[in-house]
């Protein structure tokens, strides 16, 4: 009979990445690669233009019609390149710190993020993290469609897919740790019995304040 871990699942952008996400990083090194061009940042912008105000900061996360066309090896072949030179550097020590702490104690330590499921496995194989889930991209003919391909991981959702990596893992979520920056994220802290609100937006911040959860930052 397995017997419940605990773990310290960790969002990535605002989280593990200062301040920003890693499509802001990727996009524009992409770009100055001439790995994205024109034709994809195009369909990316009218893509945000046709979408209703009411709901657009969901639309932009959701919008990945910059990858339209582009060939996934092409990606994935520059992608540890980017990790050194652009997302590595903005990394947050702090979180970088207990991360380490937590996983020298015995903790298992996973990902789970909105940005692209091959940003989110990168960055969790770099770190040496025990799994990862991010959003999967649609691919046809070996390039990326521009659409997901599945669940957005967010908001909700983000809890959704928490609840089954710790059943599917056998993970003790209330003796577990939990990290992440934004007020979509209350609903995947509450699933934890330590929460703790890095870098916390104003709606977060005011939910941590009022819940006890740990602010880092």
């Amino acid at each position: 009979m397995s017997t419940s871990r605990s773990a310290a699942v960790f969002d990535l952008d605002g989280t593990l990445v200062r301040g920003t996400s890693a499509e802001r990083l990727l996009l524009p090194w992409l770009v100055r690669r001439r790995v994205i061009g024109w034709a994809q940042l195009g369909r990316a912008l009218a893509r945000l233009v046709s979408s209703p105000v009411r709901g657009r900061t969901v639309a932009v996360r959701r919008n990945k019609r910059w990858l339209a066309g582009v060939p996934v090896e092409q990606v994935l072949g520059c992608l540890q390149e980017f990790l050194d030179e652009r997302l590595a550097p903005r990394l947050c020590p702090r979180v970088l710190a207990r991360l380490g702490e937590l996983r020298q104690a015995g903790a298992r330590t996973w990902l789970l993020t909105g940005a692209p499921a091959f940003v989110a496995r990168a960055v969790a194989e770099r770190l040496g993290m025990d799994g990862w889930v991010g959003t999967a991209l649609a691919v046809r003919d070996g390039r990326f469609t521009g659409e997901i391909a599945g669940r957005h991981m967010f908001g909700e959702v983000k809890r959704d897919a928490l609840l089954e990596i710790a059943a599917a893992h056998a993970l003790d979520l209330g003796s577990s740790w939990g990290f992440a920056d934004h007020g979509s994220d209350v609903a995947f802290l509450e699933c934890f019995g330590r929460a703790v609100a890095v870098a916390p937006d104003r709606r977060l911040r005011k939910v941590a304040l009022a819940r006890g959860w740990s602010v880092l930052g």
